[in-house]
């Protein structure tokens, strides 16, 4: 077939039109159905991504929800266990002042007229100064005033060594003796101080009265005077009338 002689561009020209022709029905039927789907892919992405945002949102929703009713949980627990360690404390407490007056009235079958009723032991800011309390009661079947001294006694060991401790060696020179005057009940309150080097095991209390035949005596182990002891009355002594 002979072909018309035709210009140098339209030789060129209807090549590039074809291709572009095919070109663009390519385009047309098959890229913009691969883009209709990309975009379908991207839509549907971007709803599984919304749903999976609700869902966080919600759990943190439930989240915080139970962290608040956890909170509520603990601080109940809290002031139920403050509650009840307060409930402990009053009942002993007051099992503590009725048993002091059972022995202050003799209700508890002993008859001994004096007796060493608390004895507590508290550290200060010095390590060898100690703080000593005790309460003395009287039976209300001796309604008479007694009064007369106290005398304290310590057992330890000092550089290897039994050694006891009385008034002389723990009260101060300038303090006023220990003595007490009283109707029905007393406390009493010194301070003590250990030589350097002394290791104490136990502590007695020693009341003498021209009231009683003997003195009244109690002993209590060192480590127990930090629990606030209550201490046993002693065994039943008749005062001379």
């Amino acid at each position: 077939m002979n072909y018309p002689n035709l210009p140098k561009w339209q030789l060129i020209a209807v090549p590039a039109v074809s291709i572009a022709l095919a070109i663009f029905y390519f385009g047309k039927y098959y890229v913009v159905d691969e883009l209709i789907y990309a975009n379908y892919q991207i839509e549907a992405l971007q709803g599984d991504l919304q749903v999976a945002l609700d869902q966080l949102a919600a759990e943190r929703s439930r989240s915080t929800v139970a962290e608040r009713e956890a909170d509520v949980v603990r601080r109940a627990n809290a002031l139920l266990r403050a509650s009840e360690r307060k409930r402990q404390d009053e009942i002993s407490g007051l099992q503590a002042d009725l048993e002091f007056y059972r022995r202050l009235g003799g209700a508890n079958g002993s008859q001994a007229p004096l007796s060493v009723h608390h004895i507590e032991l508290q550290a200060t800011q010095s390590p060898r100064v100690y703080r000593i309390i005790f309460s003395l009661t009287q039976n209300l079947r001796w309604a008479a005033e007694i009064s007369g001294q106290i005398q304290l006694g310590i057992d330890g060991i000092r550089n290897g060594a039994a050694e006891y401790l009385t008034n002389e060696q723990l009260l101060a020179e300038s303090v006023e003796p220990l003595n007490f005057k009283f109707k029905h009940f007393q406390q009493l309150e010194r301070l003590i101080t250990l030589p350097e080097g002394f290791e104490a095991s136990r502590l007695t209390v020693q009341l003498k009265s021209s009231s009683l035949r003997t003195p009244v005596e109690q002993s209590v182990e060192w480590q127990d005077l930090f629990t606030q002891v209550i201490a046993d009355p002693p065994a039943d002594e008749i005062p001379e009338s």
